[in-house]
């Protein structure tokens, strides 16, 4: 694994909703990798083959945080959320603002009454910042960035999904053949709707897709019917969600061939997964590749380095057998 290539996407602005800052940063490794890239009208970097494309590689690049909506008349703020992100996570929570001086460090309060840490909506907490004078409404923020690591894991705020696009750069870094037969996408809004993603399948048509993201596997579920990843074993293949999607017959079939070992995970979240949206197209099947991890939208993940290894060979062993 690269780390300082992953501290440094790790340490980049990407809201949803305010994601430029990361897609550049993006561009340009490809460019000093000699890659020629495009953006999309969605904000959606994409590189390889952008013709006639059998395989899509995607990974989101934008991760969870606020914008600021309000400015109090104490001077602190209110915030909307951006993405999948709740009141009782940020309370209490040091984060930044992204503003026209920077990053501008702060801080969330409860106003409930003392000793409740629980609030139900974002009205019932409030920002203040070292510099409220440099924030404006209009503005994103996220989580204060940490990372720390040893020889075998990586603790990190944003790694989802910082950690899927890392994979992404090093395998076509180290098999570039693979840019001839697939298109790559880091998409922009897989934390609001997944629009992106569905507007990359209608526009490409592959006819396999492959998501690299995170698996949430500290996370108990209250369904009767899932089957959760760990730690330490490798990537997990999803294969099913919310009731609603199974993974495509002929995925299935093709995993068989696959050498390299793997988990398998059935979750009963409600909302669809990428490959559901991807296959609205009427051509394209997808799967999602996960990555484990401890953590799910909060101020840091943990990630075993070797999971990131077995993951990356994982996803070019099932490369190889989708395009044979």
């Amino acid at each position: 694994m690269n780390i300082p290539s992953l501290q440094e996407l790790c340490a980049t602005h990407s809201v949803t909703g305010d994601t430029q800052n990361v897609i550049r940063l993006l561009a340009a490794k490809l460019k000093k990798r000699g890659i020629s890239s495009e953006i999309s009208s969605y904000g959606v970097l994409l590189f390889g083959n952008r013709k006639n494309p059998k395989v899509l590689v995607s990974a989101h690049a934008d991760e969870i945080g606020f914008m600021v909506s309000k400015k109090n008349d104490d001077g602190t703020f209110l915030v909307n959320k951006s993405g999948i992100v709740g009141p009782t996570q940020l309370n209490n929570s040091h984060v930044y603002v992204e503003t026209h001086k920077g990053k501008i460090y702060g801080f969330f309060y409860p106003k409930l009454e003392l000793g409740s840490n629980n609030p139900e909506s974002f009205q019932e907490t409030f920002l203040d910042t070292i510099d409220n004078n440099a924030v404006q409404v209009g503005d994103f923020g996220s989580y204060m960035r940490v990372f720390e690591k040893n020889k075998e894991k990586v603790i990190a705020t944003g790694l989802d999904n910082k950690a899927g696009v890392e994979l992404v750069l090093e395998l076509v870094e180290e098999n570039p053949e693979l840019l001839k037969s697939t298109l790559f996408s880091f998409v922009t809004e897989e934390e609001a709707s997944y629009d992106c993603i569905a507007g990359v399948a209608h526009r490409f048509s592959p006819e396999y897709a492959m998501v690299v993201d995170m698996f949430p596997v500290n996370h108990i579920s209250k369904g009767k019917v899932e089957q959760m990843a760990v730690l330490g074993k490798g990537p997990a293949v999803l294969l099913g969600m919310g009731g609603a999607y199974h993974l495509h017959e002929t995925i299935r079939k093709k995993l068989d061939s696959v050498k390299v070992s793997y988990q398998t995970a059935i979750v009963d979240i409600p909302f669809p997964p990428e490959p559901q949206i991807l296959q609205r197209n009427g051509i394209t099947k997808g799967m999602n590749i996960f990555i484990p991890m401890l953590g799910w939208h909060d101020g840091a993940y943990t990630m075993n380095i070797n999971d990131f290894e077995q993951s990356k060979k994982f996803t070019l062993a099932m490369h190889r057998t989708l395009i044979k």
